[in-house]
């Protein structure tokens, strides 16, 4: 009997979705899987071909956003029928772009098994979309415990664990006497260009200290960009690879992001540090009703939220200090460094990790090893 190749479309146009492809991949070649890949990815998935390069996508704020709308319909256009010749559809994080795109291709006759992963963030804001991904998809991957919850009872949506957890290597110990300290100032041109004049002035100063100062430099940026974006680095060790550049790091400063959950899930005691334009930060604080933007300081709190007897600690937050907007200065994030409650951060650190219990790549390389062999014509 002759094995139908499954067609596989993918929409991840953020470099840690793109991570944890490569992560789910992994697992469904090792199956044995028969597939193809198609769709938008970057260069990580290097045994496949992205009809779009990834950074074209990569924008920060509401306002930049704007500015690129004609080319996002262009493209949409070219994706949407991508996707119809394929047999499932996973669109990961990124809603403001996939949603718009589900919503279109749900309308075709001929439409693909379409799956959600890395939900939008619907317990923040914009909670309406909900109901939306729970009529326009067939699954929703939930990667956060507590997700699930948000989204209504007719909505096939499961918990398949968290990503990141496949990815970090938990064999690294935090070493608080190596004196090098990580400084990751993000992905984004503009997050860059906002924290590393400040984070510039406080490896001067940490160097004063016999502190060596680390720039992780995320791995899709290529050499020739460095003096362009980054300027002059010479305070810096330089690293393009975050998990190897962290290794022996004692703390670290850290964009708000995946990172600082990153950083945190590794034992690596961490600063959270954002700016933003003032027009994105004012309008985001309007739209999101969190006490908090970093990762981890949101999942601990909706877990003590829901389970207030499982830690007599409920109040003792956030587990990593946040320092925003105005805020970020060279004073503060010292002043901010030298105080930093280590024992907490250890301790909610393992909480953190039994709450969000496993990867995800595996249970979701099951569920698509199922719809191959069961629903597959």
């Amino acid at each position: 009997m002759e094995v139908k190749t499954l067609k596989i479309f993918v929409c991840a146009l953020e470099y840690s979705s793109n991570i944890h492809l490569f992560s789910l991949i992994k697992i469904l070649k090792q199956k044995q899987i028969n597939f193809t890949l198609e769709g938008v990815f970057d260069s990580l998935q290097r045994d496949y071909k992205s009809l779009f390069g990834v950074e074209e996508f990569r924008v920060m704020g509401f306002v930049d956003a704007l500015k690129l709308l004609p080319k996002y319909f262009k493209i949409r256009k070219v994706l949407l029928q991508k996707a119809r010749e394929c047999d499932i559809a996973i669109f990961m994080d990124s809603s403001s772009f996939n949603i718009p795109l589900i919503q279109n291709l749900f309308k075709s006759n001929k439409k693909p098994y379409i799956i959600y992963y890395i939900l939008p963030q619907v317990w923040a804001w914009k909670s309406y979309r909900a109901k939306i991904l729970a009529k326009i998809c067939d699954e929703l991957w939930g990667i956060l415990p507590f997700e699930c919850a948000y989204y209504p009872n007719e909505a096939r949506i499961s918990y398949v664990g968290h990503p990141l957890l496949d990815t970090l290597p938990f064999s690294y110990v935090c070493k608080r006497t190596t004196n090098l300290i990580a400084f990751m100032p993000g992905s984004r041109v503009a997050e860059i260009k906002a924290l590393l004049p400040v984070f510039k002035i406080v490896a001067a100063i940490l160097k004063k200290q016999n502190k060596q100062a680390l720039l992780i430099i995320p791995k899709h940026f290529k050499k020739q960009q460095l003096e362009r974006i980054y300027g002059n680095v010479e305070e810096f060790a330089l690293s393009f690879d975050t998990y190897e550049g962290l290794r022996d790091c004692e703390f670290a400063f850290v964009c708000s992001g995946t990172a600082t959950l990153e950083t945190t899930l590794l034992g690596i005691p961490t600063l959270l540090v954002y700016k933003a334009k003032a027009i994105d930060f004012l309008l985001a604080k309007s739209l999101v009703k969190l006490n908090y933007i970093g990762l981890a300081n949101i999942f601990l709190e909706f877990f003590f939220f829901h389970s207030p007897k499982n830690n007599p600690s409920i109040h003792n937050f956030p587990i990593i200090p946040e320092i925003l907007q105005q805020n970020v200065k060279p004073h503060i994030l010292l002043k901010e460094w030298e105080g930093f409650d280590y024992e907490k951060f250890f301790s909610q650190k393992e909480v953190l990790m039994q709450y969000l219990k496993n990867g995800s790549a595996e249970n979701c390389a099951r569920k698509i090893e199922y719809f191959a062999k069961n629903l597959l014509k």
